[in-house]
């Protein structure tokens, strides 16, 4: 709909004079897009609105295009730049302040390490930030800003801090606060992701999600567990020399009354040259990953 307006818009709604002058910008465009040594043109977002007539959206669409052409001519290809990116996207966005999805990809565009992309997290930060000031009921720009934390810049806490936040939003499924209690387990913020959890046992909306629930929150007591366990064997291999042969080591030295289960009764494992210590291959449990 949005491109079929854009053809109405060149067609019939824009006279003689402001074609001109947005073919003479784009043609800038071109020339820049070309050569990357070219001195680098782009107009800004008041000039382009002061010819638009009011078509700001038709143009931003048309400009959205010019920065899909952009960025794919140049991704995955080392050695090429990408300067022009983010003022084509600050021209989208400021001529069309709704457009949700110039802030989501754009924003992953930005942040991409080279060849795919310029390397640049902080300029996706900020473009996400004023996408969440002009659309507060985007909770999908909360979304994407937390997973910019967590994979590009390896923040999990303010990642797991986001997608609590955007959990929050009337919109948001549920899928949303399992995300954030996965990252805050992952941040080292068990207490919180453990208070998630046993709400989303409490009051899930259907008897999956709270089986789900359950047994993450058995994850997560099984890696308490499995710590604690390790270090009784740290404190046994210190007073023997060497790491137990099994659990009976400890029984019979007092550090364990019984050998340990899981919290699904199933046997933790025990490898003696090591120490680790595991889950039974037969647990329906996984150790969350740090």
């Amino acid at each position: 709909m949005r491109t079929l307006t854009i053809a109405l818009l060149l067609v019939v709604g824009l006279g003689g004079s402001a074609i001109y002058l947005i073919q003479r910008d784009l043609q800038a465009e071109r020339g820049a897009f070309e050569s990357v040594g070219a001195i680098m043109y782009l107009p800004s977002p008041a000039r382009v609105k002061r010819f638009s007539l009011g078509f700001e959206g038709a143009l931003a669409d048309l400009y959205w295009i010019r920065t899909l052409q952009y960025y794919g001519r140049r991704a995955l290809r080392p050695g090429h730049r990408f300067d022009l990116l983010k003022p084509l996207l600050d021209l989208v966005t400021e001529l069309d302040p709704q457009f949700v999805t110039a802030y989501r990809f754009g924003a992953v565009f930005l942040a991409l390490a080279p060849p795919a992309g310029p390397g640049q997290p902080e300029a996706a930060l900020s473009l996400l930030d004023r996408g969440i000031e002009r659309n507060p009921d985007e909770w999908r720009l909360i979304l994407d800003k937390g997973a910019l934390y967590a994979w590009n810049m390896h923040d999990y806490e303010a990642a797991a801090r986001l997608f609590e936040q955007a959990s929050h939003h009337r919109r948001a499924p549920a899928w949303v606060a399992d995300l954030a209690a996965g990252m805050y387990t992952k941040a080292g913020r068990r207490d919180v992701a453990r208070r998630i959890w046993q709400d989303r046992y409490e009051h899930g909306e259907n008897e999956y999600i709270r089986r789900r629930a359950a047994w993450h929150l058995d994850c997560l007591r099984a890696l308490e567990e499995v710590e604690h366990l390790q270090r009784l064997l740290s404190q046994y291999r210190r007073q023997s020399g060497r790491w137990p042969r099994s659990w009976s080591e400890l029984i019979a030295v007092g550090l364990l009354a019984r050998p340990p289960v899981d919290p699904r009764g199933y046997p933790y494992r025990l490898e003696p040259h090591t120490g680790r210590i595991s889950l039974s291959k037969e647990s329906p449990l996984v150790l969350p990953k740090l």
